[in-house]
């Protein structure tokens, strides 16, 4: 049984051939296609009509010398056809801030291009589509956290890395899912204020009893949401019945009763590198509690056959990105894919990051 995925995107129009052949045309197709590993959802006809675009953003990329790094939670055109990196936001972040390269290219939703920006104030900064928001990000503004600190005058603010700059800058320390827990335990104090997604902070809470008190902020992230505690327990129970040994991995913005249920909880890289690593071991019945891109990504890398069970949920915001977006903002990009943050937001909100490094490294 394979995981329920979604179709693969189709051009939005007719975009031509840009001048390439039909053979490197179908060279391109060939390689998309054995890159992603998934004939059935990418056919070589939708690799084909992809072909063209990729080509053009490769070359564009090497004449720009533009660096184009993307969240693994875009589709695998744009990360097995043109991204130079795929991970999750922390790993991205340090790649932005260290990349050799003056322009950076982040295809991802809008706070994670702002964040390459906070890291990499001096660089030239595209996010191919502006409008691509983030619900966890769109929770909460920078009001919110100055209303909390009156509240809690002297309790350090912790902050998600899914927030915009203007609330990166009111916070004192942020952090990601692969280094939240760490980071939390080292502050000072037996107080901290978490921000914004409030499942995140329950296992925060739970992890951190009896050594730190942890207030929270109620905001959430609409695909970990979907996923239930009975939905992964019925799931367990159906396959148990019929003797499969079911392995369950989640991310922790899912609910505390989703991560009771699970054997392996981390952040999106996190959770493709144990997924591909049980596969190894034998153990590949596996079911993926997180957005639809980290499958695409475990079909693509895992050598050994595995079976995803269940299915997945798909942001609708990181799916809005596709390469059209991406050779327009390459080609001639709009104001608006150009990311600009103010210099103040900018510098308050480089010390949050900056703070994040330190603990985390």
């Amino acid at each position: 049984m394979v995981i329920d995925m979604p179709a693969a995107p189709l051009p939005r129009g007719m975009i031509g051939t840009f001048g390439y052949s039909e053979k490197e045309i179908e060279k391109e197709a060939q390689r998309l296609q054995f890159a992603i590993k998934q004939p059935m959802r990418w056919s070589i006809e939708i690799c084909r009509s992809l072909a063209p675009m990729t080509l053009e953003i490769n070359r564009l990329k090497r004449e720009k010398d533009v660096f184009l790094i993307a969240h693994s939670y875009q589709t695998p055109d744009i990360t097995y056809g043109v991204a130079d990196s795929v991970a999750d936001s922390y790993a991205l972040s340090k790649e932005a801030r260290d990349a050799s390269q003056q322009t950076i290219l982040f295809s991802s939703v809008r706070f994670m291009a702002e964040t390459a920006k906070i890291v990499s104030p001096h660089k030239t900064v595209l996010h191919p589509s502006p409008d691509a928001g983030c619900s966890l990000s769109d929770s909460i503004e920078a009001e919110d956290v100055i209303a909390l600190k009156e509240k809690y005058p002297g309790v350090p603010v912790v902050c998600y890395i899914n927030t915009s700059a203007a609330v990166k800058a009111e916070c004192d320390v942020c952090v990601t899912s692969s280094n939240y827990l760490r980071i939390c335990e080292k502050l000072p104090g037996d107080q901290l204020i978490f921000v914004p997604d409030r499942f995140m902070g329950r296992h925060l809470q739970n992890s951190l009893e009896g050594k730190k008190e942890v207030i929270l902020y109620d905001g959430e992230c609409e695909v970990h949401a979907e996923f239930t505690g009975p939905k992964i327990r019925t799931w367990k129970k159906n396959m148990n019945d019929n003797g499969i040994d079911l392995v369950v991995l989640s991310h922790p913005e899912c609910d505390a009763e989703v991560l009771a249920e699970s054997d392996f909880i981390g952040s999106s890289e996190l959770l493709m590198n144990e997924a591909i690593s049980l596969a190894r071991k034998g153990r590949r019945n596996l079911m993926l509690i997180t957005e639809c891109g980290t499958a695409d990504r475990v079909l693509a890398e895992a050598e050994d056959h595995l079976n995803l069970m269940g299915t997945c949920v798909m942001c609708r915001h990181m799916k809005k990105t596709q390469l059209e977006d991406i050779l327009e903002s390459l080609t001639d990009p709009r104001p608006s894919q150009i990311v600009e943050i103010d210099e103040d937001t900018l510098n308050r909100a480089s010390k949050t990051l900056d703070e994040m490094f330190r603990l985390a490294e």
